[in-house]
């Protein structure tokens, strides 16, 4: 029966992960991001198994592996990570690469920005995941079977992952986009980046893990409290899972509702508010119809204008949505001022309302709108 059971949830498990990549074509280049904790060794170890030709479900893809030393912890922490992907991909014939930044640099970047170091360190992450995915189109061997789409950034964020955000983006007050639901597929300049655990639970990926005798990392900072996600996840929820044990079922519900509102809004900024651009570095739209739509349709254009004009930049800044509406919940007559977003300034000047990048060299160029 023992045997039984974990025969089960292998297959289950392995079965989920299929049934989402199954969709993309024949030699798509899969380049799986593998910190070497509990998530990301489950994803690894399952697209091995997917991966090999003596599997019922079998996937003809290219498996690579980067890992990220984002430097934030003791360098023996680090090196132990890495060591433990390396010896994991080298025991497994999986192609594999680490990318080290140097102690320091992401938190000093996060002091910089103002930001957390988590949220700093994932800028940094999806920025290498972006930079190994391009080496890999460029790649003389690859190069005549990846075009546009053929390669998937895969990530290893679960279920609990996305409820966990939806509750920090709740006490953030994010609006509508913030709070819309972890999208299992996400497209963005030929890049497409995927999610294959995210309908399974952090529970689901221990049973997988222990049914295959495979061992983890263990990050002790994620007993940290001092970072919010943590507080969440050892505070809050439990107290929610005693209390409201409908939570869940709730806050995935309010997710995809967001999301619907999301689009909708989205479409609809984009039909009201246009922005006309002038150089790289300068859009303008008509203040008098800005002033004339519903608030929520202003702050929505502001953040569609914040993404086209820094649509080819490389790092980010963050941009609360409360900074957004005090500049758009002013009126025509009165909307006197300008608002300062980091690497974009926003000003109603005569006419128009201006949005400008400022220059390069007074920041590391880029946005991340919490909407």
């Amino acid at each position: 029966m023992k045997d039984f059971h974990y025969s089960a949830a292998v297959d289950q498990f392995e079965k989920k992960i299929y049934s989402v990549l199954k969709k993309y074509p024949a030699e798509t280049v899969l380049l799986a991001a593998v910190s070497g904790g509990a998530d990301s060794t489950a994803m690894l170890t399952a697209l091995s198994h997917l991966l090999s030709p003596n599997t019922q479900l079998t996937l003809n893809f290219q498996l690579f592996v980067l890992h990220v030393d984002h430097g934030i912890r003791t360098a023996e922490e680090c090196r132990n990570d890495s060591k433990f992907v390396r010896a994991f991909c080298k025991k497994n014939k999986i192609n594999f690469r680490i990318k080290h930044f140097r102690q320091g640099r992401i938190a000093g970047f996060a002091k910089r920005k103002g930001i957390g170091i988590e949220a700093a360190a994932r800028i940094f992450r999806y920025k290498a995941l972006r930079a190994e995915a391009a080496q890999l189109k460029q790649c003389a061997r690859l190069s005549e079977i990846i075009c546009n789409e053929n390669i998937l950034i895969l990530t290893a964020h679960t279920k609990d992952d996305l409820l966990e955000t939806t509750l920090m983006r709740v006490l953030r007050g994010c609006g509508p986009a913030g709070l819309a639901a972890m999208p299992a597929e996400k497209r963005e300049q030929k890049i497409v980046i995927v999610r294959p655990l995210l309908g399974m639970t952090r529970a689901d990926v221990i049973e997988y893990l222990q049914a295959n005798n495979i061992s983890w990392i263990e990050d002790i900072s994620n007993t940290d409290e001092k970072y919010l996600r943590n507080r969440i996840r050892g505070k809050l929820v439990p107290l929610l899972d005693e209390a409201f044990p409908f939570w869940r079922s709730g806050a995935a519900a309010m997710a995809q509702t967001q999301s619907t509102a999301a689009e909708f809004i989205a479409d609809e900024a984009k039909k009201r508010i246009v922005w006309e651009i002038n150089n790289e570095d300068f859009l303008f739209t008509d203040a008098v119809n800005f002033f004339s739509q519903p608030e929520i349709i202003r702050e929505e254009a502001v953040f569609l204008g914040i993404d086209e004009l820094l649509k080819k930049s490389a790092n980010y800044r963050s941009v609360k949505r409360a900074v957004v509406r005090k500049f758009c919940a002013q009126t025509g007559a009165s909307a006197v001022t300008a608002a300062d977003f980091g690497a974009v300034r926003v000003k109603y000047e005569g006419e128009k309302i201006l949005l400008s990048r400022k220059r390069k060299e007074f920041f590391e160029c880029g946005i991340s709108v919490k909407r």
